[in-house]
C-alpha cells in the first residue's frame, strides 16, 4: 500500500473520529481534536510535507461532513500538519534525557497546536460578535489537555494503518528450518 493511500486512509478514520466518536468520549461537554491527534501522530511517518498534505485533506473532508463553508480549517489543520514534525525536531534536542520522549513530545505538540487552534478559533468568534469568558478559557485548555492524551489509544490506531499491507522482505523476521540451507543440500 503506497504512503498517499495511508494518508488519505488516515485523513478518513480521523474525520470519522473527529465527527462521530467524539460525541460519546466528552468529558464535562469538551471533547479532544481528534484531527490535531491523527496529524500530529501521522507527521512522525510522513514529515511536513505528508503532514501538509493530510492536513488539507483531513481539513476538507470535515467541512463537507460538517458544513462549513469558512476555510479556517483548511487553513489551521494545514498548518498544523506542516509545523508538527518541525516542533518535533526542536523538542528532540530539548528532551533528551528523558526516558519515553517520543510520546511526551507527541503530547507536548499536540497539547501546544490544539491550543494555537483553539486560540484561533476564539479570535474568529471575537471578530464575529460573540463574547468569551472565563469559561471558554477553561475549555480551551481541557480540550488541548484531553487531545494530548488522545495520543495514546491513537498511536495504537495510527501504527495499525502504517503497518496494513506491508510486504514482507525476504530478509526478515527469523529463519524458519526450511529457509536453512545446509551444506549437503548445497
Amino acid at each position: 500500500m503506497s504512503r498517499a493511500l495511508r494518508i488519505v486512509i488516515t485523513a478518513f478514520v480521523a474525520c470519522i473520529c473527529q465527527t462521530n466518536l467524539v460525541r460519546y468520549i466528552r468529558i464535562a461537554g469538551v471533547a479532544p481534536d481528534m484531527l490535531i491527534v491523527f496529524l500530529v501522530l501521522l507527521t512522525g511517518y510522513t514529515g511536513a510535507y505528508g503532514g501538509f498534505c493530510a492536513g488539507a485533506v483531513m481539513a476538507m473532508l470535515y467541512d463537507a461532513s460538517v458544513g462549513y463553508v469558512l476555510a479556517i480549517n483548511l487553513v489551521a489543520y494545514t498548518f498544523i500538519g506542516w509545523a508538527a514534525p518541525l516542533l518535533r525536531r526542536a523538542l528532540d534536542l530539548k528532551l533528551r534525557k528523558f526516558r519515553h520522549k517520543s510520546v511526551l513530545e507527541r503530547m507536548l505538540i499536540c497539547f501546544f497546536l490544539t491550543l494555537m487552534r483553539e486560540i484561533l478559533y476564539i479570535g474568529y468568534l471575537f471578530l464575529i460578535g460573540a463574547e468569551q469568558g472565563l469559561v471558554t478559557v477553561m475549555r480551551m485548555l481541557l480540550c488541548a489537555a484531553y487531545s494530548a492524551l488522545m495520543i495514546l489509544p491513537g498511536s495504537v490506531i495510527m501504527r495499525l494503518i502504517m503497518r496494513a499491507g506491508r510486504k514482507k522482505k525476504k530478509g526478515d523476521g527469523d529463519l524458519n528450518e526450511d529457509d536453512v540451507v545446509t551444506e549437503t543440500q548445497r
